[in-house]
């Protein structure tokens, strides 16, 4: 499967994309809990998970991927970096 190949068998290719980009993401909402439904099902959860994580903008996260919240990557994102890791700082 190449990187891409999972999005295939993603069930958010079957329903409006626009159920996964709610504008109210707080973590408790009616549209969040509905997206986190969908993806609860999804057969490629975990690969979608990780395809955000590799390459979303940390930025720039938002909406609801691979069955997270931006919130829930943005702590999940932390936790896989390496202790000791300085955001990129270079030692002089």
């Amino acid at each position: 499967m190449t990187r891409t190949d999972w999005r295939r068998a993603a069930v958010y290719a079957q329903v409006d994309p626009e159920l996964f980009y709610p504008v109210d993401e707080t973590p408790r909402s009616p549209a969040i809990a509905a997206a986190l439904r969908v993806c609860a099902g999804c057969p490629v959860r975990a690969v979608c998970l990780a395809d955000a994580l590799a390459s979303e903008d940390p930025a720039r996260r938002w909406g609801v991927i691979g069955g997270t919240t931006p919130a829930q990557r943005t702590l999940l994102f932390a936790a896989a970096r390496p202790s000791g890791a300085d955001g990129g700082a270079v030692a002089a």
